[in-house]
């Protein structure tokens, strides 16, 4: 039995079974009785880091609980979170990583045994399978269920906080829908059997984003001016993207139509739900008037597609915005007035985010030389 010094505490390490113990005596307890702090280890050597550990904690006012996970710790947070105003496809995008990419391959590991060599084997196994957004999100998430851990004295320190973020596979590059694509895709979403059609139609011809469609209420859209006004988006608080991003935008026939469509639908539906019928006063919802949340919309949204011809698994929702600016860009409206319409607070932005959707103007020059003095096409024909 060999004695040990550790801080202030006396103690001994010594064999037992296939490894060793070690015993720090902590004094005596309001009950009269002996308090001492125990760690186990297969050497002297990892007992005695555990006990140099558990006495950091100890005067840090650490409480460890040994039955505490990395899982807990993660359900913990989302918890939380969910209780703080996130917007609901927020929670469902964090409860995904949560339990597809964080619980599987560290969750079962006990908190105050996470090491920061844990985490980067876990990220880097991860980076090969996850976009480097996708990544960074389940990494952020990481730490901010540790750091509330840490708020209740449920571990000493953050060893997420100590590994890098390493770089994951490429994201798939946002597309627009061509012209003709386009036109089949508005043909077929005027069809009655799909119920989030109008979703579709007035997507492509307003270049709304996602989550303000879903969160659109009839008191802001004007039928008989062809307006829509742009108050809210499913985001933290029902706030916009931006200020700019509250703007009213003059909306084509054809969505006009649709939504007249989907209106008449919804008051029957309303008549048959009876009291079941909950009213959010939502443009596209549920027959309950339930709102949709974004995978039901995905889901929805690829039906129509599928029945236009395309392949639905290559498309998703946000594309539409981006077939909305590569229309407007292909017929001449200037770069300016797009940014506008889709409620960016400068062309920069709009540059950068839909940059394979904007006719590239600097090619013009070249245009209209080959216009005056021919192209090679021309000349070797």
């Amino acid at each position: 039995m060999a004695k040990i010094l550790i801080g202030k505490y006396e103690g001994s390490i010594y064999k037992e079974g296939n490894g060793y113990t070690g015993a720090l005596e902590l004094g005596f307890g309001p009950n009269g009785k002996r308090k001492r702090l125990k760690r186990k280890g297969r050497t002297k050597t990892d007992v005695t880091d555990k006990l140099k550990k558990a006495v950091d904690d100890l005067e840090k006012g650490v409480k460890p609980d040994p039955h505490y996970y990395v899982r807990n710790a993660a359900g913990d947070f989302l918890t939380a979170i969910s209780k703080s105003g996130k917007a609901p496809n927020t929670i469902e995008t964090y409860r995904s990583l949560i339990d597809n990419q964080l619980i599987p391959f560290i969750g079962g590991i006990r908190l105050e045994d996470l090491t920061a060599d844990n985490v980067e084997t876990w990220l880097n196994g991860r980076a090969e399978h996850l976009t480097s957004s996708s990544l960074g999100i389940v990494h952020n998430i990481l730490q901010r269920a540790i750091r509330r851990a840490a708020r209740h004295d449920k571990v000493g320190r953050n060893v997420a906080e100590l590994v890098d973020t390493p770089e994951g596979k490429p994201g798939r590059p946002s597309r627009s829908l061509s012209l003709e694509q386009a036109k089949a895709v508005l043909a077929e979403a005027a069809k009655p059997e799909h119920r989030l059609g109008a979703y579709v139609v007035l997507a492509i011809v307003s270049g709304l984003r996602t989550e303000e469609l879903r969160t659109l209420k009839w008191s802001a859209v004007d039928l008989d001016t062809a307006t829509v006004y742009v108050l809210r988006a499913d985001r933290h608080k029902g706030e916009t993207k931006t200020a700019l991003s509250r703007r009213g935008l003059g909306i084509a026939d054809m969505a006009i139509e649709a939504l007249r469509s989907l209106k008449k639908r919804q008051a029957a539906e309303r008549l048959k739900a009876g009291e079941q019928y909950e009213d959010h006063d939502l443009v596209f919802c549920h027959e309950t008037g339930a709102p949709y949340t974004a995978q039901q919309v995905r889901l929805r949204f690829r039906k129509v597609l599928s029945a236009a011809g395309l392949n639905a698994e290559e498309w998703c929702p946000r594309e539409l915005r981006h077939t909305f600016v590569s229309i407007m860009s292909d017929h001449g409206v200037p770069l300016e007035k797009i940014s506008d319409l889709v409620g960016h607070k400068d062309t920069t932005t709009t540059r950068t985010v839909y940059r394979h959707q904007l006719r590239p103007e600097i090619r013009e020059g070249a245009e209209h030389m080959n216009d005056i003095f021919g192209s090679k096409a021309d000349k070797s024909a």
